[in-house]
């Protein structure tokens, strides 16, 4: 556990998003993968301090988002391919990460918040200010009738 936040488990974000995507949903420890060019949602704190943020491979960003609204598997492998994912499911992939800000809070932790996802490429700045003191945790995750992603937290001190 950093000094503020909580670190994800594989059992934490396995439960998590088990609510969303179903009980055949599986999670493993994975590596992160070139965050410069991936997803990026960022998350601040009651002051608007950015404090973490979770990097997700297009795969995870159209995977999570088709499953939310019960788009075709094949729809989100067209998109991954066409390397075009929709305003939809770019819009679902939100309300994911706004979920998953509960995997960074316990009962004795500080507070943060979802503050924006940012699309590939974009997210520079905000991995830069955290790179040199966040703790960093990677996963590979399976969605039941989808496909497996990668998502990369980083949690500041």
């Amino acid at each position: 556990m950093s000094s503020n936040f909580v670190v994800p488990t594989e059992q934490s974000v396995a439960s998590l998003l088990a609510m969303i995507f179903g009980d055949g949903l599986g999670v493993n420890g994975g590596d992160a993968a070139d965050l410069g060019s991936q997803h990026v949602a960022t998350f601040i704190d009651d002051e608007d301090k950015l404090v973490a943020a979770c990097v997700c491979d297009k795969a995870f960003v159209a995977y999570s988002g088709a499953a939310l609204s019960m788009i075709p598997a094949n729809v989100a492998n067209e998109m991954i391919s066409g390397n075009s994912i929709s305003d939809a499911l770019i819009g679902n992939f939100y309300e994911v990460m706004n979920i998953c800000s509960k995997l960074l809070m316990s009962d004795s932790s500080a507070h943060l918040r979802l503050d924006k996802t940012l699309d590939p490429g974009t997210g520079g700045d905000a991995l830069a200010a955290l790179e040199g003191t966040a703790e960093k945790v990677a996963f590979r995750v399976d969605i039941p009738n989808y496909g497996s992603g990668t998502l990369t937290f980083l949690i500041g001190s």
